[in-house]
């Protein structure tokens, strides 16, 4: 099954958070307020954490369908993610994404839009989500957020739970449209198989947190290409890869 392979590979800069101050939230303003409140303990450090994700049909949301682990390494726009046979390294000049059983570097510029800031991620999915509700909690250790969406909406709920001394994020919930995470063509306009239902349960878990170490060496790109001329190619630990270039004005 490949449900998750391209789905979860969006999803997995869609939230990076801190901790909220207890309250009802009931509008995205002050909504998009928490989760700026959120953001600020991974933006003052540089980190390393191990993460995991579970698929599930909201038919049947104890059968666990599928399943993927990964890793992500984050220091301020820096970021390193991998996931299943996919890896992507950003810096300030280059995002090179490597696609291991295929053999292929593909390069492309950073955007304004990137997996290491969640709260663009998120404020992008609410555009056309909908907020209807927001409440935080706390129970015992932990605390939850949870954002309700409206009817018939991409995302019907997603909850994030926080460690309340660390601030850093242990799990999240989210119940979306099985069609986001399809990979046929289309997209999220795929039509899911109805043996899957039409909505998701997408549970991800993110554990052995650690300051990053060698920052520069992690996000250099230089040990993936080189530029001859005007043309990239290989360093020889990636003398399999073949390159595709995504921005056309990529220097």
């Amino acid at each position: 099954m490949k449900v998750l392979r391209t789905g979860l590979m969006i999803l997995c800069g869609f939230a990076i958070f801190q901790t909220a101050t207890a309250q009802e939230v009931n509008d995205t303003v002050k909504l998009f307020a928490e989760m700026k409140t959120l953001q600020s303990v991974y933006q003052q450090k540089a980190l390393s954490f191990d993460i995991r994700y579970t698929y599930a049909s909201e038919l049947h949301p104890e059968q666990v369908l599928d399943s993927l682990s990964g890793h992500a390494d984050i220091a301020g726009s820096s970021y390193y993610y991998q996931l299943a046979n996919t890896e992507m390294t950003a810096n300030d000049k280059y995002i090179v994404t490597l696609f291991r059983e295929d053999k292929i570097m593909y390069l492309s510029k950073p955007v304004a839009l990137n997996a290491a800031d969640p709260l663009e991620q998120m404020r992008e999915s609410l555009k056309t989500a909908g907020v209807i509700r927001c409440s935080v909690t706390e129970k015992g250790s932990v605390k939850s957020i949870r954002v309700g969406f409206r009817q018939g909406g991409p995302y019907k709920e997603v909850q994030m739970d926080f460690d309340k001394s660390s601030g850093y994020l242990t799990a999240m919930r989210y119940v979306l449209k099985t069609s986001m995470l399809m990979e046929a063509n289309g997209g999220a306009n795929a039509e899911a198989p109805q043996e899957y239902g039409e909505y998701a349960i997408v549970q991800s878990y993110y554990d052995n947190y650690k300051q990053l170490s060698d920052q520069q060496k992690r996000f250099d790109n230089t040990q993936f290409f080189y530029k001859e001329g005007d043309e990239f190619k290989p360093t020889a630990a990636y003398s399999e890869y073949k390159i595709f270039v995504g921005s056309p004005d990529l220097q």
